[in-house]
C-alpha cells in the first residue's frame, strides 16, 4: 500500500511537445500585450492631435471673427471718411466760388453791396401763436 500512496504524477508523452506549445503561448501572450501596449499609445496620441487640431481650429474662428469685426468697423471708417472729403471738396469749390463768397459774408458778417440794406428776420422754431 505505500505504493498506492505514493502515487507519481502523471508524465505527459511528449514532454519537449508540450515545453514548446507553453511557450509558443507565452510569445503569443507576451505578443498580445504588446500589440495592446502599442495600440493604446497609438490611441492616445491620436485623441491628443484631434483635441490639438480642435483647439487650434477654434483659437482661429475667434481671430477670424475678431478680424472681420475690425475689417467691418474699418470700411465704415473708410466709408465716414470718403463722405467727410467729398464734402470738403464741396466746400473748397464753393470757397473757390466768388458768388458764394459774397452770400457767405452777407449772412455771416452782415456785409452788403453799396446800396443794398439787409433786413433780419427773427429765426422761426416753427412755433406758431
Amino acid at each position: 500500500m505505500t505504493n498506492n500512496k505514493q502515487q507519481k504524477k502523471p508524465q505527459p508523452l511528449h514532454p519537449e511537445y508540450v515545453k514548446k506549445q507553453q511557450k509558443k503561448a507565452r510569445g503569443e501572450k507576451k505578443q498580445f500585450h504588446i500589440v495592446r501596449n502599442r495600440l493604446a499609445v497609438m490611441l492616445g496620441l491620436f485623441v491628443v492631435i484631434i483635441a490639438t487640431l480642435g483647439y487650434s481650429w477654434h483659437e482661429q474662428k475667434q481671430t477670424l471673427e475678431q478680424k472681420e469685426q475690425q475689417r467691418v468697423a474699418v470700411e465704415q471708417e473708410l466709408k465716414d471718411q470718403k463722405q467727410q472729403k467729398e464734402e470738403l471738396e464741396n466746400e473748397i469749390k464753393q470757397l473757390n466760388d466768388d458768388e458764394y463768397i459774397s452770400q457767405l459774408a452777407r449772412e455771416k458778417l452782415f456785409l452788403s453791396k453799396k446800396g443794398e440794406v439787409i433786413f433780419t428776420l427773427p429765426k422761426d422754431d416753427g412755433k406758431k401763436d
